[in-house]
């Protein structure tokens, strides 16, 4: 029954800083340049985990920009893994998700302002296109954030990574940053809707470079990042 009640309280609070934080955000962003909303939205979002009651720690430190880009990795264990990755991001980096989330009310608006790519299914032709996009970026120079899982965890282990990140990584010949999650599954999971306060740790991994621009290069970049997160677990 406490646990009930506090996570009530805890849903209820980081809705209040949702709600009360997304139109102000979406205002800014009307005319602050991409590196301040990006500033903003970080703050946005560690004010939300601190009212979820989820203490994030970062172990490790992130390239600098000035390295070039890179492919972002990490895996899929909760609903706030976003809110996770935009507190800890150092600078802006664009994310690629599903179509269907640029349709949600406010967050929708608010990743489309911040640049993030929307990942199609619905016809080949259109993940091409969104795929296409990615590579436009990563070419310009912009690194990308991917969950490569496509979808949360069920059991609290990583489920297998679709190739195609590493295809775009491998194509552009850029390196795969491997983030690895120590305790976002004991926080909030699939299946249930507690919100268990606590520790969340983010492991930055060094970086690994891709030996090849082929499929087979990908696939070795896929094993060598399965590798390193799972080293972590």
């Amino acid at each position: 029954m406490m646990r009930a009640c506090r996570s009530c309280a805890l849903w209820a609070a980081g809705w209040c800083v949702f709600l009360v934080g997304a139109p102000i955000v979406i205002v800014c962003s009307l005319w602050l340049p991409r590196a301040r909303l990006f500033r903003m939205v970080r703050l946005w979002c560690r004010l939300m985990l601190r009212a979820l009651g989820i203490r994030v720690t970062l172990c490790g430190q992130f390239p600098p920009p000035e390295r070039g880009p890179m492919v972002i990795v990490a895996p899929h264990v909760s609903l706030f893994d976003p809110l996770v990755l935009g507190s800890i991001l150092p600078y802006a980096v664009a994310g690629v998700e599903l179509e269907t989330h640029f349709r949600w009310p406010l967050y929708g608006t608010i990743i489309r302002r911040l640049g993030h790519i929307p990942l199609s299914h619905r016809t080949p032709q259109r993940t091409r296109e969104s795929l296409r996009e990615a590579e436009r970026r990563l070419g310009e120079g912009h690194s990308l954030v991917i969950l490569p899982e496509g979808h949360r965890t069920r059991t609290g282990r990583r489920g297998p990574f679709g190739l195609w990140a590493f295809r775009l990584a491998a194509g552009a010949g850029v390196p795969v940053l491997p983030l690895a999650f120590e305790g976002g599954w004991e926080r909030h999971h699939v299946g249930c809707w507690h919100i268990d306060p606590g520790a969340w740790k983010v492991h930055v991994l060094p970086r690994i470079h891709p030996v090849g621009a082929d499929r087979a290069a990908a696939e070795s970049l896929k094993v060598a990042v399965e590798e390193a997160l799972d080293s972590i677990s």
